[in-house]
């Protein structure tokens, strides 16, 4: 009988990823009857729901094809460690992952700290490394990392559109931030400043803080003398929220950008109409746009990964599970465009070539000298509890 995708990772949880490989396999992961990825990701503390969510995105695409048959009799396996966004546990999980025969590719790691870790450790191995939920430009050197393959959009035109937007529609002159003290926050940092001296304007006011502390507070105090119109929030959800609800509170009708990472939905609910004014930049489809195929077929998949997997009975379809899915989709597309068996360099020059990968119509596709699939941008504008816009960009 076919066991479903997460019930083979949680097996894994407690066996070295060897014993789902033949120790006498040419290719690393790949059997007779199986092709094992690994994912290191956060799946406890700060960032547990958006860890989950992912990965049950990453499944249900799993899922539906082994109900098929996988991918020429082989079904797809998902190995999933825990690193609780610690950037030392990542590394860690990368070097067993690049030292274990039973590993085809890393796939679906959350956090640029994370993934910064990792990357040069799986390029050593030439393991290859999909579809990080981060926007670093760091990742986005091809030469640099020849492993890696982004899915989504960076930070850096994330926060370019959201600039431009607030710069050009809402008027605004007078801009400030608040970023959280690690690779991820210094990266937005980076990308906003860039952006802002595209069009003559500086940072008027900038604060950090540690993202395991409430210092997000202390923030808000540094940027008060400089009369912003906006502040851009490099955090995350929870750190946003806290950011925007002592903001609120003490009156202030600063415009907040904030970037794809965060979840809206919580964010939504904890701040209702305190959210706006404020600008959420996304970097896939809508989720809850049913009259997209994409979004239907995700729909019916999650479904029947949840009916087949009883932990999964509390993932739902959000951002978050879409582009889990769209990875998933992804990676399945890879693997039937390959020519002849898997094999980690075909599959890294298939996933990386000129043409385009097609998802119920959404386009994944790389130029000569990008490891990143798309540059679309999505904003969505608040003056409230609800969207009064939402524009492609």
């Amino acid at each position: 009988m076919l066991l479903p995708v997460r019930q083979l990772a949680i097996v894994a949880l407690a066996l070295p990823v060897q014993a789902f490989a033949d120790s006498n396999a040419e290719v690393p992961g790949v059997t007779g009857d199986r092709i094992v990825f690994a994912q290191s990701s956060c799946f406890s503390g700060v960032c547990r729901t958006t860890g989950l969510q992912y990965g049950a995105g990453i499944d249900a695409a799993f899922h539906e094809r082994n109900l098929r048959g996988g991918i020429d009799g082989r079904i797809l396996a998902l190995v999933s460690r825990d690193d609780a966004y610690d950037a030392d546990t990542a590394a860690a999980n990368a070097v067993g992952f690049a030292a274990d025969n039973g590993v085809f590719a890393v796939i679906g790691g959350l956090g640029t700290p994370t993934a910064l870790r990792m990357a040069p450790i799986l390029r050593s191995a030439h393991v290859p490394f999909i579809g990080v939920l981060s926007g670093t430009n760091l990742l986005r050197d091809r030469d640099r990392f020849p492993n890696v393959v982004n899915l989504r959009t960076g930070y850096a035109e994330e926060t370019r559109k959201l600039v431009t937007y607030m710069h050009d529609r809402l008027g605004a002159r007078r801009f400030g931030i608040i970023y959280q003290d690690d690779a991820f926050g210094r990266s937005v940092l980076a990308g906003y400043r860039d952006a802002l001296m595209a069009l003559d304007l500086p940072i008027l006011a900038k604060a950090s803080y540690s993202w395991h502390s409430h210092s997000v507070y202390g923030s808000l105090f540094v940027l008060e003398k400089a009369e912003l119109d906006v502040v851009m929030l490099a955090s995350t959800t929870t750190n946003a929220g806290d950011a925007i609800d002592m903001a609120r509170s003490f009156g202030h009708d600063y415009v907040f950008g904030l970037l794809s990472v965060v979840n809206l939905g919580q964010l939504r609910e904890r701040l209702g109409h305190r959210l706006g004014p404020a600008l959420v930049a996304r970097v896939m489809p809508d989720a809850g746009d049913g009259s997209l195929s994409l979004v239907q077929q995700f729909r019916s998949a999650l479904a029947a990964y949840r009916a087949a997997v009883p932990e999964a009975a509390a993932r739902t379809a959000d951002a978050t599970s879409l582009e889990g899915y769209i990875l998933g989709r992804f990676v399945i597309d890879v693997l039937q465009r390959m020519p002849g068996a898997p094999n980690r360099e075909d599959f890294l020059r298939t996933a990386l070539a000129a043409e385009p990968a097609v998802i119920d119509g959404w386009e994944i596709s790389f130029d000569a000298s990008s490891n990143t699939g798309s540059d679309y941008v999505r904003i969505i504008e608040f003056a409230g509890e609800h969207p009064v816009k939402a524009v492609s960009q």
